[in-house]
């Protein structure tokens, strides 16, 4: 019969082993803790200990925590959870225009992640609050949480920062109570849009606090593209610039330091960033582009054997019809108003037949509004301010060419518009040797031309006579579209190169 001391010692090692079963598996190693360019992940966020320091520590640490590969149960594969923050792109259900964060959510859910979209409770596209949308998760496969923010009214005012401050605080406000109560699981990527700035902040701290990947979205670069948002006079402008413009790159620039990855919108804005952020992390260009299945393929030219009653018909039919050119984005710089009117006075008097259709809002939209109906002559401008989806699409279709303001270019090397325009197999018309130029002069795909109404009227009167030319150039927008921005293909490229940089090790050997 077995004494005191071994009945004791027999229970206390069955509980010791149950205690052990019914305990996770233990993990010696850090979790997430991968290699990005031949640097641990914490190296861009100021934890990274090497040299003297890390021997020193290396009878309480573990030897090979900073060469471990990123574990495959965490690897972006299937079934992974993914944060996406975007507080200013338009969501389902407001019957705006897809965005490029919507066209990566779709291809993240395509690949079998399940995907949440953080964003404001204030659209900044509509100038209003937001409701819930109903039914998303069935009919895009992710889910949308919105985030209570104040409204503004300025593009460029403290309320708007003001917003987009209180947006990041409550942002991880919520997520941090949705982890800590178990309504929200947490994420293994989060994928922060810039701009704002302080949204990138957050992303920072936060993927700290939960041990996750962060990537950041970069598709325009400021702060130059809010100079002429600046309200008031020139003097003003100049002043308030030179003030708020350093602090603005300054957050923008550190908070860059500490990102895994960056996804940059243009070549344009890759340079930028690669003249920013010393080392850079891991950088991939992929383009917004637009979606080819929204329109259809443009006509093809035939040519009819000539005769002299089918010549009447065509004569008859050109001088009805306006040759239409498609003007879309928002109008912000003053300087594309005069621009575009002083473009209809000129092909007026060189009697051209072309409607202007204008889509889109802006900061000096309403006074186009104002000044196109008193254009006179064989030019006119049709403002259709902004529209929803369907409306934009039939627009676009019943277009010939496009035309690109400068003020669009300015903020966007690679505008969604002008995608939208090759996707439509419309003309391209430019104004500046930007990296959209290139794409289109490469693709015989449209002109490009000086910065004045007089070039553009010059480069507009003699393709308006030519069908023939007409025709070549719109197929060759349209293989553009199809061979460069394809935006399903884009948003599909992304995921395959964030999933391919959770593949990658870089660990060197001991």
């Amino acid at each position: 019969m077995l004494s005191n001391p071994a009945i004791y010692s027999v229970g206390s090692t069955f509980s010791r082993v149950c205690y052990d079963l019914s305990m996770p598996p233990h993990n010696n190693y850090r979790r997430n803790h991968r290699q990005n360019n031949f640097r641990g992940k914490n190296y861009r966020r100021g934890n990274y200990r090497g040299g003297s320091q890390r021997r020193r520590e290396s009878r309480n640490n573990d030897p090979t925590a900073e060469i471990e590969r990123w574990l495959p149960e965490r690897r972006l594969g299937k079934g992974k959870i993914v944060w996406l923050v975007d507080p200013l792109s338009a969501i389902p259900g407001e019957g705006l225009l897809p965005s490029r964060t919507w066209a990566l959510a779709r291809a993240l859910v395509a690949a079998g992640h399940d995907v949440i979209w953080w964003t404001s409770s204030y659209s900044h596209a509509r100038r209003i609050a937001r409701t819930p949308p109903l039914q998303i998760g069935d009919e895009e496969g992710f889910s949308v949480q919105l985030v209570a923010t104040r409204s503004y009214n300025s593009y460029f005012s403290l309320g708007r920062f003001t917003s987009h401050r209180k947006f990041a605080r409550e942002f991880e406000s919520q997520a941090l109570e949705g982890l800590a109560s178990g309504y929200l699981k947490r994420p293994d990527l989060l994928v922060a849009t810039l701009p704002p700035p302080s949204t990138v902040d957050t992303a920072v701290r936060l993927a700290q606090k939960v041990d996750a990947e962060l990537l950041v979205d970069i598709d325009e670069w400021w702060p130059e593209p809010l100079r002429p948002m600046i309200p008031g006079p020139k003097w003003f402008a100049t002043l308030l610039a030179s003030i708020t413009f350093p602090i603005i790159a300054r957050r923008q620039r550190d908070s860059l330091q500490s990102v895994d990855a960056i996804l940059a919108g243009s070549q344009t804005i890759k340079d930028a960033v690669l003249n920013t952020v010393k080392p850079p992390p891991p950088l991939k260009v992929i383009p917004t582009g637009a979606y080819l299945q929204d329109y259809s393929r443009p006509p093809h030219f035939i040519d009819h054997v000539a005769n002299s009653r089918r010549d009447n018909v065509q004569s008859t039919d050109s001088g009805h019809s306006p040759f239409a050119i498609a003007v879309a984005g928002d109008i912000d710089e003053k300087s594309d108003i005069y621009l575009l009117t002083d473009l209809a006075r000129s092909l007026s008097e060189k009697n051209v037949n072309v409607i202007f259709h204008v889509v889109g809002g802006g900061r000096w939209m309403s006074r186009l509004e104002t000044a196109a109906p008193l254009l006179t002559g064989s030019c006119q401008i049709q403002c259709h301010g902004r529209v929803d989806r369907s409306r934009y699409v039939g627009l676009l279709s019943d277009c010939q060419a496009g035309l690109v303001l400068p003020g669009l270019l300015s903020r966007f090397p690679l505008p969604v518009e002008a995608s939208d325009y090759a996707a439509a197999g419309l003309v391209l018309f430019l104004t500046q040797a930007t990296e959209l130029a290139d794409l289109v002069r490469n693709a015989h795909a449209g002109l490009i031309t000086d910065n004045t109404a007089d070039a553009i009227a010059s480069a507009i009167g003699p393709v308006t006579a030519d069908p023939r030319q007409v025709a070549r150039f719109r197929q060759s927008a349209r293989k553009l579209a199809e061979m460069l921005l394809d935006r399903e293909k884009l948003a599909a490229k992304a995921v395959v190169w964030l999933e391919s940089l959770a593949e990658v090790d870089h660990a060197e050997s001991l």
